[in-house]
């Protein structure tokens, strides 16, 4: 039986997810409308926790937040793939975007109805360079990160 280290556990979710997703896309390439017909939790049974959560808020930490929204990742993923990027750079992507960290359930509630932040990022933000945190920054959630 394969043994393999951390890391590599690591980046074979990243390549898993990226596959599955690649997967998808094909089976719905000649949909004239592009629409993902995907459900954007998919990530959670294929990225174990353990390798993407990166913190906790200081008010606490009872809601499990995605930092970029699945469902934007999910959109990135297949835009990636009309444009004839490849799994290894939708792993990538997703390797530097799929993060989660545990904030307050006020908090989160902030930053889906007030900031109006459920479902995309900040004006201007952009997968190739935008930060993480940036849906936090916004709704003034700060975080302590875990240790690396």
């Amino acid at each position: 039986m394969p043994k393999f280290t951390e890391k590599e556990l690591r980046q074979r979710s990243f390549d898993r997810a990226a596959w599955v997703l690649k997967h998808f896309w094909e089976e719905q390439i000649d949909d004239p409308k592009r629409e993902a017909r995907v459900h954007s939790r998919l990530f959670d049974p294929l990225v174990p926790r353990v390798y993407i959560e990166i913190g906790r808020s200081k008010n606490g930490g009872g809601h499990i937040e995605h930092l970029v929204p699945c469902v934007l990742l999910r959109d990135i993923a297949f835009d990636m793939f009309w444009n004839g990027r490849t799994e290894k750079d939708v792993a990538e992507m997703l390797s530097r975007l799929l993060r989660v960290a545990r904030i307050s359930t006020a908090e989160a509630h902030h930053l889906d109805h007030v900031c109006k932040l459920k479902t995309r990022m900040p004006d201007g933000w952009h997968y190739e360079s935008g930060d993480v945190t940036a849906r936090l920054k916004v709704a003034n959630i700060e975080l302590v990160m875990n240790d690396a």
